[in-house]
């Protein structure tokens, strides 16, 4: 039954909510619009009780007249209520006329003892005022209440009571009124508060929302800033060792690393500029077609790199207009370095400054267009959101989703608006609309054409030739095979620079690529970022971990998420290490050697358990299911001298040289090797305990040649098959 009215309470609740909607008031004035519309329904559904008894019960026409006044009241408040969005003045002002007119009831019923219990309904109309959420009114309205009973207790003396009203009727409408009243009070109280508290709770969650959102944020910028810190650092500390190679070409990735952290530092101040509004424009006056041209070809050697055509589509022809240096160079290389970002290799980047009329004001329309993925409806507001990023599985490192909101909020300081036009499959069309005013200070090209902000901040990797050519050319085949797994290009070449003395380098640019060849060479280490396109860190350790082909690969997270509860998802899920950017170089060596070191001792391990014991080891489970199901295989197959690696890696669905890796890497013995000691360990059993005799042992461990049974079992136990005594003691 409880279950059953709360619903009806909720049905209606949401209906009287959909009928006073407005998107011009806050949530918390919706919520008071709500409870005053109710407060009125619920007095105007009494006041239309009261003049039926009235009217046709004690005919009492002076209380019938003020009742229709009542009414008029709420025909009026009703719709006006719904439409007009300061609903505090109407309904104050309801409630004032309200007030004045149950003072002169009171007058004319005799005063303050009989009037009826009219004494509360201004009592009432200054309690519901409170609902409209204006402290002053409110206070207003107890105010003029206080001064009808005071101007009532004036004239009491010289009033009189009419004949209508008996001790009897004044009795009963003064109970009826005042439990009426205070009901209706009480009621609206405790829905009051039970919203209030359903407000709170939404409130907070808004707030656990904007807290998350910041706290991607901060894990973003976090990644942003460690990971140009690594670059610097490390090629800092290469500079040092190495005076060849990185004196020639480390200070121009330090330049270009510091440039980024320019940019993040800026766009975070320009942030809290903007919000504080101390943000100051430096309007100057000048061709705005030939700056935006000029800063769209230095993202030339950008759009080359990633073989995308950039064009600027307009002749030579000057647009002389008043802007904001800084502004528009934020803004328009942001679009830039996004349309770059996102359109695919061979696609075309075009951008374009008109003059147009529109809305019959002349404006200035900045347009960036590319031939990328396009942008779905649904999502062209919320890329304009803060911290908000477009999933794209085919970009790398996502960045802090500060971009666009910034550009939008710079636009808008000056008059401006930007737009998106996008359909996916059919690329995106940016248009910044800033309105067309020359009465700026001039400026000559030299001033606007002057490099005060670079586009190094958005530059990306090395060149790929250069980065294959330099790893491929340090490799070493005896050395163990590494596995990064990194998508910065210039945090690749430091790792690489750092460790290719010790390792044979493997390199994937995303989770994707790096599962696959962790698949196909079985490296001996994997060392990954998490922050990736395609498929993150955590996913690639998860499917490695869940791979019974590369469960055992010793696997180190090099991540900026340095955060306690990245760092214990990344352990829970199954890495051996977790280093955070950026990092020492002999730190990232040593935890390297450690895990090699810990792999020896598996091997050891697990070379020294006998073939025919129960394997039992907690630390060593998954690598002992591998071997398990190995020697399964040979159980089943065990007489079959056929049987070998071939139909070993085809009966686990490996290549053969995964097979070879994989076993080789768990126990630091070949295939082949293992075969064979495991059908000598049964064939010494079936001899020792099972009262085999040589031949019959022999036969049914797979060895069809006697002599080349006898020569392997000695070789493999030091003593020939024909000194094992019956009694089941070997020599």
């Amino acid at each position: 039954m409880k279950r059953w009215i709360n619903n009806i309470g909720e049905i209606t609740i949401a209906r009287i909510d959909r009928y006073l909607a407005d998107p011009r008031l806050e949530p918390e004035a919706q919520l008071r619009k709500r409870w005053a519309w109710i407060w009125f329904l619920v007095t105007c559904v009494f006041v239309l009780i009261s003049c039926v008894h009235f009217f046709f019960v004690v005919q009492m026409w002076p209380m019938w007249w003020g009742g229709v006044i009542f009414i008029a009241g709420y025909i009026v408040g009703f719709p006006l209520l719904k439409r007009v969005k300061r609903f505090d003045i109407v309904i104050n002002a309801i409630f004032s006329v309200y007030t004045i007119t149950a003072m002169f009831m009171m007058l004319g019923t005799g005063g303050l003892t009989t009037s009826m219990g009219f004494i509360f309904i201004g009592m009432n109309c200054a309690m519901g005022s409170v609902l409209a959420g204006n402290l002053r009114w409110s206070i207003g309205m107890f105010i003029l209440y206080c001064a009808t009973i005071v101007v009532v207790g004036i004239f009491q003396s010289s009033l009189t009571t009419p004949d209508y009203i008996t001790p009897r009727e004044n009795t009963i409408s003064f109970v009826g009124l005042a439990l009426w009243i205070n009901a209706c009070i009480l009621f609206i109280v405790i829905l009051f508060m039970k919203d209030k508290n359903r407000y709170e709770k939404a409130e907070a969650e808004k707030l656990r929302k904007i807290d998350e959102a910041k706290t991607l944020l901060y894990t973003n910028v976090s990644h942003e800033f460690r990971t140009p810190l690594t670059v610097i650092q490390g090629i800092a500390d290469q500079m040092e060792q190495n005076k060849g190679y990185w004196r020639q070409h480390g200070p121009a990735k330090i330049k270009k690393q510091s440039s980024i952290l320019l940019r993040l530092v800026n766009q975070m101040l320009n942030i809290s500029k903007l919000e504080a509004g101390s943000m100051r424009l430096d309007l100057i006056q000048g061709d705005l077609r030939k700056y935006v041209r000029h800063l769209t070809a230095s993202f030339q050697s950008l759009a080359q790199k990633k073989k995308i055509e950039l064009a600027f589509n307009q002749k030579d022809s000057p647009l002389i207009a008043d802007f904001d240096k800084g502004i528009v160079f934020h803004a328009v290389s942001n679009l830039l370095s996004n349309a770059i970002k996102f359109t695919p290799p061979g696609g075309e980047v075009t951008v374009s400054v008109t003059n147009k009329l529109i809305n019959n004001n002349q404006s200035v329309v900045i347009e960036v267009a590319d031939t990328g993925k396009g942008i779905p409806a649904e999502l062209h507001e919320r890329i304009f959101e803060r911290f908000y990023q477009v999933p794209d599985d085919d970009i790398q490192t996502p960045g802090t989703g500060l971009g666009l909101s910034l550009t939008r909020q710079m636009v808008q300081l000056i008059k401006g608006e930007i737009r998106l036009e996008s359909e996916p499959g059919l690329g995106s069309r940016f248009k910044i609309i800033l309105p067309l005013s020359n009465t700026a200070k001039k400026a000559d090209d030299a001033d606007i054409l002057h490099p005060e902000f670079t586009i190094d901040q958005f530059e990306t990797g090395i060149d790929a030739h250069e980065k294959s050519f330099r790893i491929n050319s340090l490799k070493k085949s005896s050395n163990p095979i590494l596995l990064i797994v990194e998508d910065n290009a210039d945090v690749v070449e430091y790792l690489v620079e750092v460790l290719h003395e010790d390792y044979t380098i493997e390199l994937a640019n995303n989770g994707m690529e790096g599962l696959e060849k962790a698949q196909q060479i079985i490296p001996d280490i994997i060392l990954s970022d998490v922050m990736m396109p395609k498929m993150d860190g955590f996913e690639l350790l998860r499917q490695l971990r869940n791979d019974f082909r590369t469960d055992h690969i010793p696997m180190m997270i090099l991540t900026a998420r340095g955060d306690y509860v990245s760092k214990i998802e990344g352990l829970e899920i199954g890495a051996d290490q977790y280093l955070v950017k950026p990092f020492d170089e002999k730190d990232l060596k040593l935890r390297l050697r450690n895990l090699f070191e810990s792999r020896r001792k598996m091997q050891a391990k697990l070379a020294a358990t006998n073939a025919h014991a129960e394997i039992k080891s907690a630390g060593y489970r998954r690598q002992l299911d591998f071997i398990i199901k190995i020697n399964s295989l040979l159980d089943e197959n065990l007489s079959d001298e056929e049987f070998g690696i071939t139909q070993v890696y085809r009966a686990l669905n490996m290549s053969r040289a995964q097979l070879y890796r994989k076993f080789s890497a768990l126990t630091n013995k070949s295939l082949g090797q293992h075969i064979r000691s495991y059908r000598l360990q049964k064939a010494k059993q079936m001899i020792e305990f099972e009262g085999k005799n040589v031949t019959e042992a022999a036969l049914a461990s797979g060895f069809k040649n006697l002599s080349h049974f006898s020569s392997a079992f000695h070789e493999e136990f030091s003593f020939a098959p024909s000194e094992i005594s019956k009694s089941g003691i070997s020599h």
